[in-house]
């Protein structure tokens, strides 16, 4: 015969470890519901915050981007001072942004287009010391920063920034050109030691450059 189920008291399941976190989970929710709320309140805003943080970045990086697509077609056209007002604009106003980043370089590139030599100088060291992670563009501010130097007559100074730029992106296709304009340099700011090492890299180390021939003739005359 089966035997007759027993029934559980109230004293059973209040022994329960299951029951008994239930009721206690439920009696802490009673007691301190107001700042349970607070608190849920308080997250959610956090969140609300954060979403419309990354929403306005990526609105800001959209037109930041617009404003750059405008610049780079008023360079093509040769309306540099437009391009320049453009890109003023940007990186004043989209400061932070990766597109503001591209802006400053490219009012170096712009002012050295104009021939304003010494604010082209400004903004390629600006981009260089602020900025830098996007090692084509990086290259091209120590090429773009030397050549400013170059045109102001600072010839020293120009030769350190090109040789500074092949040495540390030796793998960009410009490097092999950025140590011929350095050699170039040390030989007119009369530092021919250093002008030979940067030659003799060249044959060295970018054979294949195509500058190899350059390079063992300026080598050929500065040791004659």
């Amino acid at each position: 015969m089966l035997k007759p189920r027993k029934k559980i008291t109230k004293r059973q399941i209040k022994e329960d470890p299951l029951v008994t976190y239930y009721f206690k989970t439920l009696d802490f929710m009673k007691q301190h519901s107001q700042k349970i709320t607070i608190g849920i309140i308080v997250v959610l805003v956090v969140i609300f915050i954060a979403v419309l943080m990354a929403k306005s970045k990526q609105s800001a990086e959209l037109d930041a981007s617009e404003q750059l697509v405008k610049a780079n077609i008023q360079l093509s056209n040769q309306q540099t001072q437009d391009a320049i007002n453009i890109l003023l604009s940007l990186v004043d106003n989209y400061s932070g942004t990766k597109n503001a980043a591209k802006g400053v370089y490219l009012l170096g590139k712009a002012y050295y287009q104009k021939g304003e030599y010494d604010k082209a100088q400004i903004y390629f060291e600006k981009y260089i010391d602020d900025y830098g992670d996007d090692p084509i563009l990086a290259s091209g501010a120590y090429t773009g920063l030397g050549a400013s130097l170059e045109q102001q007559g600072k010839y020293f100074e120009a030769a350190n920034y090109y040789e500074k730029g092949a040495k540390k992106y030796p793998d960009n296709f410009n490097a092999p050109q950025q140590l011929m304009d350095a050699g170039r340099c040390y030989t007119r700011a009369n530092q021919i030691s250093r002008a030979k090492e940067c030659y003799q890299l060249v044959v060295d180390k970018y054979g294949d450059s195509g500058l190899k021939n350059d390079a063992e003739l300026y080598l050929a005359k500065l040791n004659g």
